[in-house]
């Protein structure tokens, strides 16, 4: 590069003319140059705040107030971190090249930083989530206050069933007349959810348990004490807070827990952190050193507990520059801090103590003019109500018109076709363009409820519907039925699951037969309790103790169905057909009871046992679509389990329970913003998540409509985008409570929050009396209904937003099986009227309510025969067709006729043999990297692996490298688990060290595998080689971890064996190293095994939102002691170029080998 003896002042409009990009708007420029100071920039929706920040750091650098690798971002998810990153690096690289980037030595404050000297962008700015950060100052830092910092971190899940644990032991200590929940009358997961939200909520507050109880004790003991008679709903506030002070045991026993494995959660991590920052003064004085520059990007959703540890480490007049805007401030229900975005001038003043500065970004680059209109008309009362001066969004130079369409239905039915008939017409005629210029669309719901009925009448029509979420998954058929049958095998008195399966296509009971059934479950339950009534030895004195309550179950009546003769009081017996079908069922659900799978390969066991994998293959080929599109419903469902169990075996002594994964859907299907095996205010967990509220990994889609709830829909945007059920009490919907913090167990007490001036206030402490509490309880909950309307206010505003030329309005008067019609929302009638003052298109009136008082859909009742018919109209074709077959069967072909087939095909095999040809086997829509790796080598022989798995003969090396990396784990002392796919290999065969890479599942006796059985002169050296190397004197900063990374359309999956940070004299950033007992291959081999550390290497980069320049990557070799660093490892771009000249034979873009 061309250096620079003094810094050369670069206007904004210079870069983005250095870098060939439009020059940036009066008020970019502004952000962009703005003095390094405290600075807060509000960010309409689309205003390109993510360009802006990038410009602003490469402005800094270029200008020479701060080295790149002195900069600091945060952010929500590790994808928006990572496009960060990216957007510096490549802007950085870009500049330099044109020799606009000055020497370190004209760098403002670059003196012991470490950096070996050369080019400014040999480094790159560290751009991390927000919990990442948290987490690393707890690693560095948390001996100071006494926390080892090798404590594992525990995802929600894992913390759901640790909780889970807790309450059962409680109940188990009530039902022996121990101290346990005395009578706080709750469902176990009603209190989970509650441990969970206490504490949640007690982290990201920094407040202590004891703290709540006396809170909750001098509210009690105050109201109590007011004279005269306590009105109902004050004595209902008042029993709510005592039970809740009965679950803070079992929140001090969650915490006490946590010590005692050495685990934290989430929220632990944020509040450790700020108290690092708050008690040792030293840690700030270094991150400030460290960090000349700090961005702080969403700054609306962060916690308390984060604002307080970054106005700790940065307040003061630090160069901060945070970004947000309030109107997306959406995500109240799972941490983030109310008013935050408004409290930032004063939390992080300037030097001399002024306000920090504001500057807002107005401009919409996303939205058309109408769609623009029509979320500022919304956002206009949030405007009004705001401490802080928020413009509003205009129009980009040389914007669309845009189109704001609004249709409104007598029922929810209706509404779904309007909605449907709309999109289909533009779906259709989008046929006709490339694919490149195909419209995205998404549907977006208040609901998950109301996704059936859309996605039908969308599916009706021809129109492509991708689901997006877990919620969405819990709705498909085949999903339902198998978590029907999970639920009946974990609990005997799910008598409604097991309803599913009785009267489905495999076994079609009716209702005579059913109610046979339940009479007889009733039978059964009244003859024993009147066993268990009868005294214990046959004298007189006390019954004996029935072990539990017996109920009729209609799950044991199936295990046990009635004897043939049996009638009910009516003379019903139960027919024969039924008794046959009762009988296949009860023998297929005992024989799922017996077995002892991990959750993930029950599933796959389920699916198997109802035949649902044939079921939805015969789906597939009749209606033309993929086998794997059609299960890829039942492989989510088995991917949910298996990270479930990932996730709650982290740290915990024993397998997650059947029945916690249950009580975790079904929190998922209550829960209308789903729920997250990651943070609960963060993306970061490697495991899927279960949330529906910023997925960072759902994207906008070309090939379907996606079908979303207005949560999962935030920071993505599509060019036709329909927001369904703008009515009252449907979107906005209804408060669940408006009590505020008088209601449910695991709310925190507003006074203790650190936000509490920005939320309703209960102003008990003026009340005179009984009569002034009750009064001012109502004010109280009024004013807790007005927030509530401002939060569904804001969630409109995203909704509207998402919208970049058509927006498509509708609502109906009657949804679903409601008795009572209702009104169009105010936001749906806000739009109307705008668009028909500003004469906007042909804006229909919304319509008079219906005269009729009485729902359409209830006025008939609805008729269905029962048993239904899965076959329907086909089944005298498809009898005659299997009577046929059975006829066939019943008069065998001569002998010749197996000979024939068998020599045609073998005839045919050699035909493709001699073709070169390669079998038509469906690639995997999940690779492991060693199956990457033959992919690129031998993809015809990755397809004979796929298509005929062949077991192979275990390998000395097998137990050689089991051995070795037992001993290894229990060095760094990691969990690990075992994949299959890394110890053969991916033809079945085993890698090249032999190893099975990860252990921790116990080996069974005899069976050779184990590590006892290896030779223990080899392992020792192995050990003794290892020692030895420079790895042994380092410590790693992860292990054993499971990532996951998209390659050309595929989902690679990789674990990998140790990371280590890497010296600053190094160039800083880290290695990913992957243990191997074998010795280095080469030649081919050597460049395949190469491809392997370039997927780990990239996977880590996107995981953790660094450079891929920061992620080195290396074998050591045990054999010989080595470690090879492959030069020229395959970046992104060059992984996707290896994988498509590998697939393209076989048709792209669905790969098939």
């Amino acid at each position: 590069m061309t250096a620079h003896s003094a810094p050369q002042r670069l206007s904004a409009a210079d870069i983005a003319s250095a870098l060939g990009q439009h020059p940036p708007t009066p008020e970019q420029a502004a952000v962009i140059e703005a003095p390094l100071s405290p600075l807060l920039v509000v960010a309409g929706a689309g205003s390109g705040k993510t360009e802006t920040m990038a410009a602003r750091v490469v402005w800094l650098v270029a200008n020479g107030h701060v080295e790149p690798e002195r900069v600091l971002g945060l952010t929500f998810t590790r994808k928006a971190a990572g496009e960060l990153a990216e957007r510096v690096r490549l802007r950085l690289a870009a500049l330099d090249k044109a020799g606009l980037l000055p020497a370190p030595a004209g760098v403002e404050g670059a003196a012991g930083t470490g950096r070996a000297k050369g080019s400014v962008s040999d480094a790159s700015p560290t751009v991390a989530t927000y919990h990442a950060y948290a987490a690393g100052l707890v690693t560095d830092h948390g001996l100071r206050i006494g926390v080892e910092p090798r404590s594992q971190l525990i995802g929600p899940a894992a913390a759901w069933q640790l909780a889970a644990d807790i309450v059962d032991t409680a109940e188990a200590a009530d039902a022996d007349g121990a101290d346990g929940l005395g009578d706080l009358d709750a469902a176990p997961s009603t209190l989970v959810t509650a441990v969970l939200g206490l504490a949640g909520e007690c982290a990201e507050h920094l407040v202590d348990v004891d703290a709540v109880d006396a809170t909750l004790a001098g509210v009690v003991a105050r109201v109590s004490a007011l004279p005269g008679k306590q009105p109902v709903k004050v004595a209902t506030a008042l029993d709510v807070l005592r039970k809740r002070r009965r679950v803070l045991p079992l929140l001090r026993r969650y915490a006490e827990r946590k010590r005692e494995l050495g685990v934290l959660d989430h929220g632990d991590q944020v509040r450790l952190a700020a108290r690092i920052a708050a008690e040792v003064p030293a840690v700030a004085a270094l991150e400030r050193a460290r960090w000349g520059v700090v961005l702080l990007d969403e700054y609306q959703d962060t916690s308390t507990a984060q604002a307080e540890l970054l106005s700790r480490l940065f307040g003061g007049g630090h160069p901060v520059t945070a970004v947000g805007d309030p109107h997306q401030a959406i995500y109240g229900w799972r941490g983030a801090s109310a008013g935050g975005l408004q409290a930032f001038p004063t939390r992080f003043r300037r030097a001399d103590g002024a306000a920090a500065t504001h500057l807002a970004l107005s401009t919409s680059w996303r939205n058309d003019v109408a769609v623009l209109d029509a979320a500022a008309v919304v956002a206009q009362p949030l405007r009004a109500a705001s401490r802080l001066p928020l413009p509003v969004l205009g129009p980009r130079p040389g914007a669309g018109q845009g189109r704001v369409e609004v249709a409104w239905a007598q029922t929810a039915g209706e509404e779904a076709a309007l909605l449907a008939d709309r999109i289909a017409v533009i779906w259709h005629a989008d046929a006709r363009r490339p694919p490149d210029e195909l419209r995205t669309a998404a549907v977006l719901c208040r609901a998950r409820s109301q996704f059936p009925l859309i996605e039908e009448a969308l599916r009706a029509r021809d129109v492509p519907v991708e689901v997006v979420g877990l919620g969405g998954l819990l709705l498909r058929p085949e999903v339902v039925d198998v978590v029907s049958a999970l639920r009946a095998l974990a609990d005997p008195t799910r008598g409604d699951a097991l309803i599913r399966l009785l009267t489905g296509p495999r076994w079609r009971l009716g209702p005579r037969d059913l109610a046979v059934l339940a009479a007889w479950a009733r039978r059964r339950a009244t003859s024993r309790r009147s066993r268990a009534e009868q005294p214990a030895d046959g004298r007189t004195g006390q019954p004996a103790q029935p072990e539990v309550a017996e109920e009729a179950s209609l799950v044991d009546a199936v295990d046990d169905p009635p004897p043939a003769d049996w009638e009910t009081a009516d003379g019903s017996r139960l027919s024969d057909a039924a008794r046959e079908r009762v009988r296949e069922a009860g023998l297929l659900l005992r024989r799922l009871r017996e077995l002892d799978l991990p959750l993930a390969d029950l599933v796959v066991a389920v699916e198997r046992a109802l035949l649902l994998d044939v079921e939805l293959a015969a789906r597939a080929s009749t209606n033309g679509s993929s086998p794997a599109a059609a299960r890829a419903g039942l492989d989510a469902l088995a991917e949910v389990a298996a990270s479930f169990t990932a996730a709650t075996g982290a740290g915990t002594s024993h397998r997650a329970s059947l029945r916690a994964f249950l009580a975790w859907l079904s929190l998922a299907e209550e829960h209308e913003h789903g729920l997250d095996q990651a943070s609960s205010a963060d993306a970061e967990d490697p495991t899927p998540g279960l949330s529906d509220g910023g997925d960072e990994g759902a994207e906008p889609s070309r090939t379907a409509v996606q079908l979303l709830t207005v949560h999962a829909s935030k920071g993505l945007e599509w060019d036709v985008v329909a927001v369904a059920g703008l009515a009252e009490r449907g979107f906005p919907t209804a408060p669940r409570t408006s009590q505020g913090w008088l209601s449910g167990l695991g709310v925190l007490p507003h006074p203790l929050r650190g936000d509490a001036d920005s939320l309703p206030h209960l102003a008990w402490e003026t009340a005179l009396d009984a009569k002034g509490a009750e009064a001012e309880r109502a004010a109280y909950a009024e004013r807790c209904a007005q927030a509530h309307r401002a939060e569904e206010r804001r969630l409109a505003y995203v909704a509207l937003t998402r919208a970049r030329s058509l927006l498509l309005l509708t609502g109906a008067w009657w949804g679903g099986e409601r008795k009572k019609e209702r009104v169009p929302s105010a936001f749906l009638v806000e739009v109307v009227e705008h668009l028909r003052a500003s004469g906007s298109g042909d804006v229909p009136e919304l319509p008079e309510a219906p005269e009729e008082a009485e729902n359409p859909e209830l006025r008939e009742p609805r008729r269905a025969t029962w048993p239904f018919d899965p076959l329907g109209p086909r089944r005298p074709a498809l009898e005659a067709a299997a009577a046929a077959v059975r006829e066939a069967a019943e008069h065998p072909a001569p002998d010749a006729g197996p000979w024939a087939e068998e020599v045609e095909a073998l005839l045919s095999e050699r035909a493709r043999g001699d073709a070169g040809g390669t079998p038509d086997v469906e690639l995997p829509a999940h690779l492991s990297a060693s199956r990457l790796v033959q992919l690129a080598a031998d993809p015809a022989a990755l397809a004979l692996a796929v298509r005929r798995p062949v077991p192979v003969q275990p390998r000395v090396a097998t137990r050689r490298g089991v051995a070795f990396h037992a001993w290894l784990e229990e060095r760094f002392r990691s969990a690990a688990l075992l994949d299959l796919d890394e110890v053969l290999g991916p033809d079945g065969e085993e890698d090249d060290d032999g190893a099975l890479h990860h252990v921790g599942v116990a080996d069974a006796p005899g069976d050779g595998l184990g590590p006892l059985g290896a030779d223990e002169e080899e392992l020792a050296a192995l050990q003794a080689s290892f020692l030895a190397s420079e790895w042994a004197q380092r410590e790693p900063i992860a292990v054993e971890v499971d990532l996951e990374t998209p390659v050309a359309g595929l989902v690679v999956r990789c674990r990998v064996d140790a990371v280590f940070t890497r010296p600053a004299s190094e160039g800083g950033g880290v290695d990913v190293v992957d243990w191997k007992t074998g010795r280095p291959p080469t030649g081919e081999a050597a460049r395949a095994a190469a491809v392997q550390l370039a997927v780990y290497r990239l996977a880590w980069s996107r995981w953790k939102g660094v450079p891929l320049e920061q992620v080195g990557a290396a074998f050591f070799y045990a054999a010989t002691g080595t470690t090879s660093r492959p030069a020229d490892l395959l970046d992104a771009e060059g992984l996707e170029m290896l994988v498509r000249d590998s697939v393209s034979p076989f048709g792209d873009p669905n790969p098939q080998v």
